[in-house]
């Protein structure tokens, strides 16, 4: 059963990264010059791609993390440990802070001035941007705690 656990943890974690670094490093750059309606259509475009399949990948990992941890021992466990944490971290700044705003910026409906639509721009780059620092660390911590 470990390496069941080592193996859905280190994949699951590859595919969640591999989903999120990407958005920081080409997409980030792009949409912060352009402009408030081309940034909200690409913004929208994108997120109905990835948000279908990131947040299951993040619990995949999270659950293969904690069970991880739960059936090894030592430097392995504490590792997995605090790789869950980062997850966990990644989960709540997701739910609580970067999907909120992502809904007021892909909502057709609502008429944001371009002040606040840069404000809300920002402040979604900025979470993103921890969050993808975060779930690099916790992917670092994983592969380390496999080996």
């Amino acid at each position: 059963m470990q390496e069941i656990w080592s193996i859905v943890m280190v994949i699951s974690g590859a595919l969640f990264i591999a989903g999120v670094f990407p958005i920081a490093y080409e997409r980030a750059p792009v949409w912060r010059e352009a402009d408030d309606a081309i940034f909200r259509t690409e913004f929208a475009r994108t997120l109905r791609r990835v948000d279908r399949l990131q947040p299951a990948l993040l619990l995949i990992s999270l659950i293969a993390a904690v069970g991880f941890a739960v059936s090894r021992g030592g430097t392995a466990r504490i590792l997995a440990a605090a790789a869950a944490a980062c997850f966990v971290a990644v989960l709540i700044g997701s739910g609580l802070a970067l999907v909120p705003i992502q809904r007021r910026l892909i909502d057709p409906g609502t008429n944001l001035s371009t002040a606040e639509a840069g404000r809300l721009r920002g402040r979604w780059l900025k979470g993103h941007l921890i969050r993808t620092v975060v779930s690099l660390v916790a992917f670092v911590l994983l592969v380390v705690a496999a080996v």
